[in-house]
């Protein structure tokens, strides 16, 4: 299937787009699709915020649905006539992915699988799926390519695997054109505290020490969520068919210098660092290699230290004066383990494996 113009694109779906990186997704689309209209599909869990798609919908070319993208039904019907469709509804976190690992396999595996069967029913153009560098795992320190194994060392890493392989086994039975986009960590404004980078701004605009694990040697990547937004759309124009692609910036750091550069660009009085006991396997991350999507004309063109003083900025401006010197409370790292939610045979999100 050939790739899409911008211009002449009608419909778009994009899942998860009231959340972090899907409500950017969203903004990015709308600024560059002039002849667009966008339909979002949002569970609304705790990461996701209507106030996220405020500017999206005073253009008058968004709608919303609360509905869950297992639901088959409900995906069917929201993909009508839909010339892309854009996956960025699942879970997220790494560390609540230990508490509660069901949820991942439900949301990020059973829930891809869902939406592609919808697709296939409505013969939809082209969707891009939106993965995570985690599928690697941590890699060797060399540079890690598309081609590389998937060694995932964690349960978020090993439902998005699994997803990309259920999409890899269901493309060909659909004739489906399904593009794979594995980012490292994505950072920009919107993002739950529960995030590093969030957490530490929102934690030393209170005057809290940042918690860093261990010694903080963990290296991790970066790419601004505007970069990203760029990589999307460069892979929907130029992209191939059922192509995979590593999305990344320039930053590797550890988190301790990520720490540092936090502390650099707060504003107001900060109170340094605290070190705390790690999670197990804690490891730091291998560099990937972006090759691929340069070779179709992309280039990160942000780098954390520069963005962190307008990041600072937002962040800190969604704590109150009053509250800056006080304890605030900031969702734990690793949450307690949480009751499952469980959908019984004959809902939406089995509807589909019932009939095979």
């Amino acid at each position: 299937m050939a790739s899409l113009d911008l211009d002449r694109i009608r419909t778009i779906v994009v899942t998860g787009g009231a959340g972090f990186v899907g409500s950017h997704i969203v903004d990015d689309l709308l600024a560059h699709c002039p002849n667009a209209r966008i339909r979002v599909l949002d569970a609304f869990t705790y990461a996701a915020d209507m106030s996220h798609l405020d500017a999206a919908f005073r253009t008058g070319r968004v709608t919303i649905q609360e509905g869950d993208v297992g639901n088959l039904d409900l995906v069917t019907e929201m993909l009508k006539d839909a010339d892309l469709v854009v996956h960025a509804a699942g879970e997220s976190h790494v560390e609540r992915a230990f508490a509660v690992p069901e949820r991942f396999t439900v949301a990020n595996a059973l829930g891809t699988q869902v939406l592609v069967e919808a697709m296939g029913r409505r013969r939809v153009p082209l969707m891009i799926h939106v993965s995570s560098a985690e599928v690697y795992g941590a890699g060797n320190g060399a540079p890690i390519g598309e081609l590389a194994p998937l060694l995932p060392d964690n349960p978020y890493g090993a439902s998005k695997a699994a997803a990309e392989m259920l999409i890899s086994g269901l493309v060909r039975s659909y004739g489906l054109d399904i593009r794979v986009l594995r980012p490292v960590n994505i950072v920009g404004t919107r993002q739950n505290t529960e995030k590093l980078l969030p957490r530490f701004l929102e934690m030393a605009a209170i005057g809290q020490p940042l918690p860093v694990h261990g010694e903080g040697a963990q290296v991790r990547a970066f790419v601004t969520v505007a970069d990203f937004c760029a990589a999307l759309r460069t892979v929907v124009t130029r992209g191939a068919e059922n192509a995979t692609y590593n999305v990344a910036g320039e930053d590797m750091l550890d988190v301790l210098s990520v720490a540092r550069l936090v502390l650099e660009a707060a504003q107001g009085p900060v109170s340094g660092i605290g070190f705390v006991a790690g999670r197990p396997d804690d490891a730091s991350r291998s560099p990937l290699d972006t090759g691929a999507l340069q070779a179709l004309g992309w280039r990160a063109t942000g780098t954390l230290r520069r963005v962190l003083p307008g990041l600072a900025a937002w962040y800190g401006a969604r704590v109150p004066d009053s509250a800056r010197r006080r304890v605030l409370q900031v969702p734990e790292l690793a949450p307690q383990r949480m009751q499952a939610v469980t959908q019984t045979a004959g809902s939406g999100l089995f509807r589909s494996l019932e009939r095979h």
